[in-house]
């Protein structure tokens, strides 16, 4: 075990069995697939998975799922807090794009049993939302709209994704495509500004941690991308070689090796904000290296 300690929270790096995570979320198959093939070429896990102290999956069910399915009994974990305060869940919105007419997403919506309502503002739209948890909004240009199931339809958040999910298989086949961006972003007006008159926003139902882990507890998944955790703090370029996972070893004896490999390496520490091999990360980061002999 290695512990880094920042702002009052405990991050754990460690190695646990793979079969003691917990998944939330349905994998995608063709993004499984082509991990599959590519980590059979990896010489070093790059980072760890990103699970709860309940070792709930917050960020790598795909690396998980591949691991499982190579029969890798071990997997390298970052452990943190759940219920901390700054471990937050959000949400994916859908941008589609190709949209030349709304009526082909609302009435999709209305085929799968939606009751499709105008509203007058997206501040109305937030408003409306917030009144009915498991709905939906559609935003194009300056038309806002709210969609609300019947409660025989749509049961929980699980059952409002997976309805969700079936419409953007249908809408691809139309030529439409998914994009999934952050539930924040139609609050910036310039990202409203900048949308095209052939895109169009879903807003998705919030999913908050009690969601998750009653979904877990359930043996449940939600589909992909319903959630978007952010975590307090995370650790990159850990690079540990997978052919360890290869070897017959006993869980105590790999993680005395975790542990001192880890001891061996320098860590950067970087704030909240930076952009790394093209990503952007909310949170503060603990970059390890190698030290130079």
């Amino acid at each position: 075990m290695f512990i880094i300690e920042t702002k009052g929270l405990k991050i754990i790096l460690e190695v646990v069995p793979v079969d003691s995570l917990r998944l939330h979320e349905a994998i995608i198959p063709g993004v499984a697939n082509k991990l599959l093939l590519e980590l059979k070429n990896w010489a070093h896990l790059q980072n760890p998975i990103i699970c709860g102290t309940n070792h709930i999956v917050l960020d790598g069910h795909h690396r998980t799922y591949a691991f499982k399915k190579l029969n890798l009994p071990f997997i390298p974990v970052c452990k943190i807090d759940y219920h901390h305060e700054n471990t937050q869940v959000r949400c994916w919105f859908r941008l589609f794009t190709n949209v030349e007419d709304l009526t082909l997403i609302l009435q999709l919506f209305k085929n799968s049993g939606g009751i499709i309502l105008p509203v007058e503002s997206k501040d109305r739209l937030k408003q409306e939302l917030g009144n009915a948890p498991l709905s939906f909004g559609i935003q194009q240009g300056g038309r806002y709209f709210i969609v609300r199931f019947p409660p025989h339809i749509v049961k929980d958040a699980v059952t409002a994704y997976d309805h969700l999910e079936r419409l953007q298989y249908l809408l691809a086949q139309k030529g439409i495509e998914t994009n999934y961006i952050p539930n924040e972003a139609p609050e910036n007006e310039q990202f409203c500004t900048t949308l095209d008159r052939n895109q169009a926003v879903i807003w998705t139902p919030q999913i908050t941690k009690e969601m998750v882990e009653e979904v877990v507890e359930n043996n449940r998944r939600f589909a992909p991308k319903t959630t978007r955790h952010i975590i307090p703090a995370r650790p990159l370029h850990v690079n540990v070689p997978i052919s360890w996972f290869k070897k017959q070893i006993s869980l105590e004896a790999i993680n005395k090796k975790f542990a001192h490999f880890l001891s061996k390496k320098g860590i950067r520490r970087l704030p909240p904000g930076q952009v790394i091999n093209g990503r952007y990360y909310e949170e503060e980061l603990f970059v390890f290296f190698d030290k130079k002999s």
